[in-house]
C-alpha cells in the first residue's frame, strides 16, 4: 500500500467554510443609500415631467439597492420604478425595453416580479412589461431573476 494513502496533506482547502449554513450574503450598511435613492427618485420625477420616459427608466434601473437590509430604501426605489412603468403608453413599451442593456432587463424583471408579489391588483399592467422583457432577455432573464438571492 502507498505511503500517501494515510496522508491528509492533499486537503489544502477547508470545505466546511463553503457550507450553505455558513454562507452570508454581502450586505451594505451604508446610510447614504437612502439619500442616493431619494436623489434618483427626484431626478426620475423631473425626467417624467419632461416626458423623457426612456431616460427615466434607464435611470430608475441603475444601481438598485440589492445589498441593503433596509426595506424602506428598497420600497422607495420600487415605487420609483413603478411610477416610471406607469408613465409609459402601451405602444412605447416595446421600444423602451429594446433600448435596455441585458443587465437592465434583468433588474427590470426583478421589479416586475416584486410588483407581482406586492401588488397583485396591478399585475395586468406588469404582464405587458413582462412579455416585452422576456422577448428581449429570453428565458435566461427569468432564471437569473429567480435564482438571484439579492432581491430588489
Amino acid at each position: 500500500m502507498s505511503k500517501a494513502t494515510n496522508s491528509t496533506q492533499f486537503r489544502a482547502v477547508n470545505v466546511d467554510l463553503y457550507d450553505e449554513d455558513n454562507y452570508e450574503d454581502d450586505t451594505r450598511e451604508n446610510t447614504s443609500g437612502s439619500q442616493e435613492v431619494s436623489d434618483r427618485a427626484a431626478e426620475v420625477k423631473k425626467l417624467l415631467s419632461l416626458t423623457k420616459n426612456k431616460e427615466a427608466l434607464k435611470l430608475a434601473l441603475q444601481n438598485p439597492p440589492v445589498g441593503y437590509t433596509d426595506g424602506v430604501v428598497k420600497n422607495q426605489n420600487y415605487e420609483t420604478v413603478l411610477s416610471v412603468l406607469k408613465a409609459f403608453r402601451t405602444p412605447e413599451i416595446d421600444a423602451a425595453v429594446e433600448d435596455l442593456s441585458a443587465e437592465d432587463v434583468d433588474v427590470l424583471m426583478k421589479y416586475i416580479y416584486k410588483g407581482f408579489s406586492c401588488n397583485p391588483d396591478k399585475a395586468a399592467a406588469l404582464l405587458l412589461w413582462h412579455e416585452k422583457a422576456v422577448k428581449k432577455g429570453g428565458v435566461g432573464s427569468i432564471i437569473r431573476t429567480m435564482v438571484d438571492r439579492k432581491g430588489v
